[in-house]
């Protein structure tokens, strides 16, 4: 693609903000499943970010700590919850404040802790050595371990972060790591070797890494692209859908039809209520 093309298109995105999550209708024909023009009308408020866990046993045990502080204001929202369960739902987020905030803690906690796991297993598999020395620290100095860990997490997270996401891409860091390691120590051994065929022998080796690493760094970049390559695509699939969909909500067939059921829509309470128009 031309580079022109590319530096407009990331521009497009930049000034836009991005272009939003593709619905899985997209995935289909949009002649074939047309979306309605007042959906974003039509749409349900924003809800607050804890109603994705919000289950029947969260909020058994949000109530339980409502009714230990206010049994009267628990009841009250029992008899809600059979009612109204939007309305139950902003009441509870109001009074059960301190019982959301206790769960979104332990939810990320456990977040933590099993991504935490899944770093000492890549760990294991990639630096045993590493990992055998931590689990030694962890059973003599529970404090220390934290720290080694840290280091370690700071040292090779985002090798282990690039292998989740992408392994090819995690295997490329990790060589260029482990040879960037390498090359260091060689350096060290150079300026302390007296030996002039030792010092030529590392030095060799040295080119050899210096080569590798080149061929590492052009593969990272053609990663990098790629990646960027199939983000443009996603986008160009995005951008036409939108013309497309633009253009049959111009037509003026399409425009008549779809003011006519909208005014149904809104009208069909009314004329159920016996609403009079003359």
């Amino acid at each position: 693609m031309p580079r022109c093309q590319t530096v407009l298109l990331l521009a497009v995105v930049l000034l836009t903000g991005g272009l939003r999550a593709v619905p899985a209708r997209a995935q289909t024909d949009s002649q074939e499943t047309p979306t309605d023009i007042w959906e974003e009308e039509s749409s349900s408020p924003l809800y607050p970010w804890w109603y994705r866990w919000l289950s029947d046993e969260t909020i058994d045990r949000i109530m339980k700590g409502i009714e230990q502080r206010d049994p009267a204001k628990a009841k009250e929202l029992a008899e809600l919850r059979k009612k109204d369960t939007e309305r139950f739902k902003a009441e509870l987020g109001q009074h059960g404040r301190k019982e959301i905030e206790e769960i979104s803690r332990e939810r990320f906690e456990t977040r933590r802790q099993r991504r935490n796991a899944e770093f000492i297993e890549w760990l294991k598999a990639n630096y045993p050595e590493e990992e055998t020395q931590l689990a030694k620290v962890k059973e003599k100095d529970p404090q220390l371990y934290v720290k080694n860990f840290e280091h370690l997490l700071e040292q090779y997270g985002h090798i282990f972060e690039a292998y989740s996401t992408n392994p090819e891409l995690g295997a490329v860091l990790k060589e260029d790591y482990d040879l960037r390691k390498r090359r260091d120590e060689i350096l060290r051994q150079m300026q302390r070797e007296r030996s002039d065929a030792r010092k030529q022998a590392l030095g060799m080796e040295l080119q050899d890494i210096v080569g590798r690493r080149y061929d590492l760094i052009v593969r990272r970049k053609e990663i990098a692209y790629e990646q960027l390559q199939k983000k443009i695509e996603e986008m160009q699939r995005q951008i036409k859908e939108s013309k497309d969909e633009i253009a049959r909500w111009q037509k003026p067939e399409v425009k008549r039809e779809n003011i006519r059921k909208r005014v149904e829509a809104l009208t069909e309470g009314l004329n159920k209520r016996g609403f009079k128009w003359d």
